[in-house]
């Protein structure tokens, strides 16, 4: 059995009792008594996410996460049992150690993300982002994708976008490995409406995304403009086109790409973008 610390209990007491406070107080008790609750859970995200710098804003709908919360748990579960293994075993990795999964509720940072928690690699699924259980089961079988690969390398990745695009680009194969016959979107953005129009104006501007990313492999912002927050051409998350489409190109087996250091998997990556761009 995979194994799973559910937050969301502590998140239901904490929701139900401060629904008619204001929003600046339901923000204390949420410090107080959901964060409270699992110290540990939260310093672990936070280490990796960031403190928000603003206000929570999920104090404002409790009601409606307090229900999504409940729902993506209980789905969430489902799918890390069913999808845990085969991941492991697309990637050709040993079942033991297994990463450490937690669900919680976050504040719209994001969806997903690896860290560590108690000095191990644990895998923090945010559920105010629960959109379906078909959804999910793409999701988590690509974050699971990096948290066992996080395993397998022995300590946490660098954030450079040569490795990201290699990394970002095995954990949609595995995704499309696992959870195989999805449309194409979902494998980038897991079920959220008003992105339909993305992958076309991605492959659209293929040559012009590739061109952009390959000047972009030596900017320290790189990896946040691509992968992240940032945007380019007006566009978020560019970087997956390439990572999907550079990935896909090596034509390489999973377990051969899982067992591959981190200094040739970037060097294929140059040489890849060299040849495209």
């Amino acid at each position: 059995m995979a194994r799973i610390i559910d937050t969301t209990p502590a998140f239901d007491t904490y929701a139900k009792s401060a629904f008619l406070d204001s929003p600046i107080m339901r923000g204390q008790r949420w410090v107080e008594e959901y964060e409270g609750a699992h110290p540990d859970v939260f310093e672990a995200f936070y280490s990796e996410q960031g403190q928000p710098e603003r206000g929570n804003p999920l104090t404002r709908e409790l009601s409606r996460v307090r229900g999504q919360a409940e729902e993506g748990a209980a789905a969430t579960k489902r799918v890390i049992e069913e999808v845990e293994p085969a991941v492991a075993e697309a990637l050709g990795l040993p079942t033991s150690p297994s990463p450490v999964h937690v669900l919680m509720v976050g504040q719209f940072n994001a969806n997903a993300l690896v860290g560590r928690l108690g000095g191990e690699v644990a895998l923090f699924h945010c559920l105010e982002w629960f959109q379906s259980e078909e959804a999910t089961r793409v999701l988590v079988a690509h974050e699971d994708a990096h948290a066992w690969h996080e395993i397998a390398l022995g300590e946490a990745p660098p954030e450079d976008p040569a490795w990201m695009a290699f990394s970002e680009g095995m954990a949609i194969q595995a995704s499309r490995a696992v959870v195989p016959d999805r449309p194409d979107y979902d494998y980038f953005w897991y079920g959220h409406a008003g992105f339909e129009e993305w992958l076309p104006w991605c492959q659209e501007h293929r040559q012009q995304v590739f061109e952009l990313f390959h000047a972009a492999l030596d900017d320290p912002e790189g990896g946040e403009s691509f992968f992240g927050g940032g945007l380019v051409e007006g566009r978020w998350r560019l970087g997956y086109f390439v990572a999907d489409e550079i990935v896909r190109g090596l034509d390489r087996p999973l377990p051969e790409l899982a067992a591959m250091n981190v200094d040739d998997a970037r060097a294929l990556v140059r040489d890849q973008l060299s040849a495209l761009a």
